[in-house]
């Protein structure tokens, strides 16, 4: 090939990638396919574990239907709820609402704030553009989509976004608490245990709102803190125990739950109630958790003259748009104590955890400034072979099998000794299953394995009494089972083996 050849080639090459190029550089970057679904970064998880569970993934944005309005969320609010369903704790929660072995709901978050994008054709209430508040799973994310007639009001104007986003399921608690549970009264002695955390920072500003003569328990370092949202007297609990005080209060809002009920009761007035806020803490014991000390209010109220209960709060548009007018009055402000971006959610959980966070944690949504599609350690947490979900089934199905087979083996071998007896296999299986009920009870009080032990001994003799027919076992193991069912199948089972005997 000659020089000029040489030359020709080259420079057609040449031409021809700057075309390319040139073509390269005008064409758009690829973007959805036609018809594809819109996009938004979440907040989700697969199994549970600790906060490394936590992914931030695109997912597919929500589309509202006829009665529901999307929402671009501009902050939401950590909560103990969130890291229970992150947990799966208590777990036997997870029978009831989480799911057994994975999370049946893979969206975390439920306090939300933003503006409304978009409206169905149902929706009267709401407009594009209106700044609202309110609650629904699934608020770590950049969209909801939630119903009219749900938890969702107008935001305030004096409020950023921030400070609504904090008030759903602490302000309400604290609340209903009050105003439901307490019936507080203007003049009333109210005592707040707990008083600089997300609810006790609300419960404060709310029982002074009422009037009432407000107690603030706290630690050192939130004393100021707890005056300065109204407070009349502030306890430093490291200082000082008040249920060893002389002081008696007409209403204790307990949000710790670090002392016994019967403690409580003696800072009580002879006719005082006492209020144990629902969500738990990360000391609580992971089978029962917080689910133990209603329990326990409920077979001490026959004995004391005081009103001992726990309560949940219930997300509703009526209480919101109260909080709304309290704020708006600058009755109740609310307390802001961190602030994560949307990424940072496992970081704000593994905070809220530690348990010293003055009033809210919040999470501002922001894609602009928060572009990382990742979360914890992009990986779910690794788990061993046996997860607690498995050991619930486990004896669950232990507990099913493992009594009938032994009933009938141990009926099987009465028969051979007694031919001319009837048939005891009911006997038996309810005597198993006491002894199974007497270890269960002594768990679920989560005072060690002594009490466990000590629980399915005494199940275990009353058992055996009862397998030797004793009246007296019978009718004192049907009533301690606390099963309503087997009170009235032994009812009839006993009325017919005593007509046999007396025969």
């Amino acid at each position: 090939m000659t020089t000029r050849s040489r030359f020709l080639v080259a420079a057609v090459c040449a031409a021809v990638l700057s075309c390319a190029a040139r073509a390269l550089a005008q064409t758009p970057a690829p973007g959805p396919a036609p018809g594809a679904a819109p996009k938004m970064r979440a907040i989700v998880y697969r199994s549970y574990g600790s906060p490394d569970v936590l992914r931030l993934e695109e997912i597919d944005r929500p589309v509202p239907g006829d009665d529901q309005l999307l929402v671009k969320v501009r902050a939401a609010s950590v909560n103990p709820l969130d890291w229970h369903y992150m947990e799966g704790t208590p777990y036997v929660a997870r029978l009831l609402a989480f799911g057994m072995l994975a999370p049946t709901n893979t969206r975390l978050g439920v306090d939300y704030s933003g503006t409304v994008e978009a409206v169905g054709k149902n929706i009267t209430r709401f407009k594009p553009g209106d700044e609202v508040f309110g609650g629904k799973t699934g608020a770590f994310a950049e969209y909801v989509c939630v119903r009219e007639d749900r938890a969702v009001t107008l935001k305030p104007a004096s409020l950023t976004f921030e400070q609504a986003a904090s008030v759903p399921i602490a302000g309400l608690t604290a609340l209903q608490a009050l105003r439901d549970s307490g019936k507080v009264q203007t003049g009333q002695k109210v005592l707040i245990n707990g008083a600089s955390g997300g609810v006790g920072t609300f419960a404060v500003q709310i029982a002074r709102s009422y009037g009432a003569d407000v107690t603030g328990v706290c630690s050192t370092r939130n004393l100021d803190l707890v005056r300065s949202l109204g407070a009349n007297q502030v306890i430093d609990y490291t200082k000082e125990d008040f249920t060893r005080g002389a002081q008696r209060y007409d209403l204790i809002l307990d949000n710790v739950g670090n002392h016994s009920l019967l403690e409580c009761r003696r800072a009580l007035t002879p006719n005082g109630k006492y209020v144990l806020i629902g969500g738990g803490g990360v000391n609580d014991g992971r089978w029962v958790g917080p689910l133990i000390r209603p329990v326990k209010a409920l077979a001490l109220k026959p004995f004391v003259a005081q009103e001992m209960g726990m309560m949940l709060a219930e997300l509703n548009p009526q209480d919101l748009a109260l909080m709304g007018d309290l704020m708006k009055e600058g009755k109740v402000t609310p307390v802001i104590d961190r602030r994560y971006k949307l990424s940072e959610v496992p970081a704000a959980i593994r905070y809220l955890e530690e348990g010293h966070a003055r009033g809210k944690v919040v999470i501002t949504v922001d894609p602009e400034n928060d572009p990382a599609p990742t979360g914890g350690d992009g990986k779910p947490a690794a788990a061993g072979f046996i997860q607690p979900g498995m050991v619930i089934l486990l004896i669950l199905a232990g507990a099913l099998v493992v009594p009938v087979v032994a009933a009938l083996a141990l009926n099987r071998g009465f028969r051979r000794r007694n031919p001319g007896n009837r048939p005891y296999r009911w006997g038996y299986y309810f005597g198993l299953m006491s002894i199974l009920f007497g270890l269960l009870l002594g768990m679920m009080l989560e005072s060690g394995a002594i009490a466990a032990i000590a629980c399915g001994v005494v199940y275990a003799v009353l058992a055996w009494f009862f397998a030797r027919r004793r009246r007296w076992a019978w009718v004192t193991l049907t009533i301690l089972s606390f099963n309503p069912v087997a009170w009235i199948i032994n009812a009839f089972y006993l009325r017919k083996r005593w007509a046999e005997v007396s025969a």
